[in-house]
Formats: structure tokens, sequence, C-alpha cells
């Protein structure tokens, strides 16, 4: 995919609700869906894999995902 076909999804990408009306959603709020999956792989990441799980305290994960499931459900 080249720079400008990826610059012009992230303008405006459509999204079709449960009445199959298109709707434009903004840069921001794609950015925020997407921040929030990336908190929420974090935090599953940091609490189940042995490794981190170790080292990072589970509050920390729980708190991760807390904020990761927030920012994906903001519309």
């Amino acid at each position: 995919m080249s720079t400008q076909n990826c610059d012009q999804l992230m303008e405006k990408q459509i999204i079709y609700t449960e009445s199959a009306v298109p709707v434009e959603k903004s840069t921001r709020s794609v950015f925020t869906s997407q921040t929030g999956q990336v908190l929420v792989a974090l935090g599953t990441l940091f609490k189940h894999v042995p490794p981190f799980n170790e080292s990072i305290d589970n509050s920390t994960s729980e708190t991760l995902i807390s904020i990761g499931r927030k920012l994906k459900s903001t519309k």
C-alpha cells in the first residue's frame, strides 16, 4: 500500500451500523479505538505471558486492559 493510499484511508473511514447506513468515522475516533486495542493487547500480554507477568504487577495489566476497553468503546 502506498503512502498516499494510507493517508487517504486515515482521513476518512466509512463504517456500517446495524441499520446499514454509512457513517463517517473521523481519524481521531479511529486512532482512539486502535489505541484501545493496543492497550488491551499489552495488558493481556503482561498478564498472561510468563516473562512479563513475573516482573509487572497484576494491577498494571488490569489498568491497561480497563483503559483500553474504555477507549475502544468510545464513539
